[in-house]
């Protein structure tokens, strides 16, 4: 089903939530990864290709993006490049079971060749509710601190 968008039924809302974005192209991945930010509180949309991804950051407000490199229909990169260019202050969350070597050589499609932070698959749960803390809370520099 590449290209859906899936609403997640959330937790009721609290002030604090944050609407977070999961872009994988594996359904597996992206329904655990919504459950469990789900259960810390966040509302999370689905989305299961790059662009997908850029169509839902357009029409609707994201106050993160948990993002897979390797996807069909637009990968990572793609949409990481568009964030930097367009939304560079949006917090962004890398998660991919690439090796370094591979991600280093793609670097040079991004606007800024820049990462954010980055989680390597199977993502520890602990860590990720870390780094989306931290993200939401901007105590991590965004993409544009580096422009």
């Amino acid at each position: 089903m590449s290209g859906d968008v899936y609403m997640s039924e959330s937790l009721p809302a609290r002030e604090s939530a944050a609407r977070l974005l999961v872009c994988d192209d594996s359904p597996i991945e992206r329904q655990a990864l919504t459950q469990f930010l789900t259960q810390l509180g966040h509302a999370v949309d689905q989305v299961s290709d790059g662009k997908t991804a850029i169509a839902h950051v357009k029409q609707r407000h994201v106050d993160l993006v948990l993002l897979d490199l390797r996807m069909a229909g637009g990968d990572g990169f793609s949409v990481l490049s568009y964030l930097q260019e367009h939304h560079a202050a949006l917090p962004v969350i890398l998660l991919s079971g690439m090796g370094v070597d591979e991600i280093q050589e793609k670097m040079h499609t991004l606007y800024k060749p820049v990462l954010p932070p980055l989680l390597i698959k199977p993502v520890d749960p602990d860590q990720l509710a870390s780094l989306v803390a931290l993200q939401l809370s901007g105590q991590l520099p965004t993409t544009d601190a580096f422009a």
